[in-house]
């Protein structure tokens, strides 16, 4: 099983040195939807699962018959909506000329196609690259300034370090009440990726034909269920065997058309997978969306964020400096302060320091 996954392993490194960085929860999950996608993505295209992507009942044999499947594939399948169960082999399969009643004439039914499936791979793989996005942008805005300011504090050290607390205390002293519109756009870029976990429901439920929002509920309930179950809505999206039409010319010229049955392997896959990313995008959404707001009254109230870092810190003595400072601070100093506490291993020192430099 986890053969499908090596390709993408090799990308992902879990190992090596780390370093001083701005994050926060907001864009780890973010991070975590976007690998969940990918790792869906694979999970879409392992053949070894679904073997043929279709294979079609068609009445012809050899390079006949495969023109058939592959055209079915390309144009798509259809299947027909309330078609009467009656007359249906399969749900959604049976005659595309509805019966008529009595004195009337007979129709055609209403079709439903099913093209996006063919689209599966590559939408997944845009989602991912929008996640991705809000924390390609702050790499952008960072270029590596707070790893410098932080003067290698984030590692244990052998040695003397006070030159590097002096130097990095020197530097927040000398830029204080600068820092402002930098923890602002770290907040932009944690807006972008609520924003885009929002819109990606849209996108998706778009995607799947407006389905996609109660596709969730309804799955859950019918998950264990028999597959040809009419009422199964798994398949409404993702039908496991569906009707294609295949029109050739005959002998004279005459345009015949040719009824096929197919069955989709690939579906059965992807409805697993649509089910599980119902939940990893609600949940993302809803988790991203609770963590802005507290950032967001983090951000507009000082007294709440300064006692909010207060009370991170453990040590009384740390605790009376910060109580100094922090009321000097603006939104700017507050976040380089909090991710100092959260990177530096020599934050004590450091706002002791901090505090002497700032009172001169």
């Amino acid at each position: 099983m986890f053969d499908v996954f090596r390709e993408l392993k090799t990308h992902i490194s879990t190992s090596g040195a780390t370093q001083a960085r701005v994050s926060s929860l907001l864009l780890f999950t973010s991070k975590m939807c976007m690998l969940i996608t990918l790792l869906a993505c694979v999970l879409v295209t392992a053949k070894n699962y679904i073997g043929e992507n279709i294979r079609c009942i068609t009445g012809f044999e050899k390079q006949e018959h495969k023109a058939i499947e592959t055209y079915c594939f390309i144009a798509s399948t259809f299947t027909m909506v309330d078609l009467n169960t009656d007359v249906s082999a399969h749900p959604g399969v049976g005659p595309i000329r509805v019966p008529p009643m009595a004195g009337e004439q007979a129709e055609d039914g209403e079709k439903r196609v099913h093209a996006y499936y063919q689209w599966v791979p590559m939408v997944l793989v845009l989602q991912a690259v929008i996640y991705y996005f809000p924390m390609w942008l702050w790499k952008r805005i960072d270029r590596g300034f707070f790893e410098t300011i932080v003067c290698h504090l984030d590692k244990v050290h052998i040695g003397d370090v006070s030159n590097n607390i002096q130097s990095s205390v020197q530097f927040f002293a000398s830029s204080f009440s600068t820092h402002r519109s930098y923890a602002v756009s770290f907040l932009l870029c944690e807006c972008a990726a609520f924003a885009i976990s929002i819109g990606n429901l849209f996108f998706t439920n778009t995607f799947l034909g407006g389905e996609f929002f109660k596709f969730g509920p309804a799955a859950l309930k019918y998950l264990n269920s028999n597959a040809t179950d009419p009422n199964n809505p798994l398949n409404e999206i993702f039908p496991k065997i569906a009707k294609c039409t295949w029109h050739k010319f005959g002998a004279s010229g005459t345009i015949q058309t040719h009824d096929s049955m197919c069955v989709l392997p690939l579906n059965i896959v992807n409805e697993k997978t649509y089910i599980f990313l119902w939940v990893v995008y609600i949940f993302t959404a809803i988790v991203c969306g609770v963590l802005l707001l507290l950032h967001l009254m983090l951000f507009v109230f000082p007294g709440m964020r300064n006692a909010y870092l207060i009370y991170l810190v453990r040590k009384h003595e740390t605790k009376v400096n910060l109580q100094y400072l922090l009321p000097k601070c603006n939104y700017g100093d507050w976040f380089l302060l909090h991710y100092f506490r959260s990177n530096m291993v020599y934050f004590h020192e450091w706002v002791a320091l901090a505090r002497a430099e700032v009172q001169k």
